[in-house]
């Protein structure tokens, strides 16, 4: 987990109205940490190379005692090893309104993991939990694409949203998240709760790929993905901020912030 350390506070209220148009101010840098390369990252985990071990076996394994491991772990922490739990390649997740006559049936969200097939590889990680409203986020990584799954552990009903980093409006009402491509992408998704929904689902109601195609060539700058932003200022208002190097290695980064909001009379984004 980065920590973001303005080095100009009076920086972070710049903001242009509109979305597609970044709102950039050359004092306001953050500290960040040195720029790890993928192979650094990837060296010494199971989840990287199977091919280096002797059976196939040996490297699913690996995976699954250590996703057990973190997985449970957090689960205690968030105080809900009682009801979230991983037995090697399986997450179930008890509720109390799902159950059969004589016990209860867990939600189960099981893995998918096979040799030289790595386009379809599927696993699951515990990644958020909301205590007030009883909300847990799994993440699902699928080859090159990420999702959310969302589960009201008070009803037991999921719904799985494409894309990663889901921060809900204060009033519960909408979602807004970065799109599921890995690492890459620049683009948001919005999605409005239904308000004649009985199971609370959430409709996507904006979505595009301009932010992701301005920047794809842009070869001078160096984002720093870890350190992107969403946050709400208002139940219709949001600010996506993404934190670019100049050079690769460097340890400071600055901000372009853009501005999403709705139309007063048309009520879109």
């Amino acid at each position: 987990m980065i920590t973001i350390a303005p080095l100009n506070a009076q920086a972070a209220s710049s903001a242009l109205p509109s979305a597609l148009t970044p709102s950039t101010n050359d004092d306001f840098w953050i500290k960040v940490a040195t720029l790890v390369t993928i192979e650094r990252q990837q060296k010494g985990s199971c989840r990287y190379g199977y091919t280096d071990y002797q059976t196939f076996t040996d490297y699913k394994n690996c995976i699954f005692n250590s996703l057990e491991h973190s997985d449970n772990l957090q689960s205690q922490k968030w105080g809900l090893s009682d009801r979230v739990i991983r037995e090697k390649d399986t997450i179930y997740i008890s509720t109390p309104y799902i159950r059969t006559p004589h016990h209860k049936q867990p939600l189960v969200f099981k893995d998918y993991l096979e040799p030289f097939e790595e386009e379809y590889r599927a696993h699951y990680q515990l990644k958020d939990y909301d205590k007030s409203h009883h909300l847990l986020q799994l993440l699902r990584t699928l080859y090159e694409t990420q999702s959310t799954i969302i589960v009201d552990l008070n009803t037991g009903h999921w719904q799985e949203l494409y894309a990663t980093d889901l921060m809900f409006s204060d009033d519960m009402t909408h979602i807004v998240g970065f799109n599921g491509r890995q690492d890459m992408t620049k683009d948001i998704v919005i999605w409005e709760r239904q308000k004649n929904s009985n199971d609370g689902r959430y409709t996507r109601v904006f979505g595009s790929n301009e932010l992701y195609e301005q920047n794809y060539d842009n070869s001078k700058k160096h984002e720093v993905y870890e350190a992107r932003d969403i946050s709400w200022t208002a139940d219709n208002k949001i600010n996506v901020d993404f934190f670019d190097r100049v050079n690769p290695t460097d340890t400071v980064a600055s901000r372009a912030r853009y501005i999403y909001a709705t139309d007063d009379k048309e009520g879109t984004w």
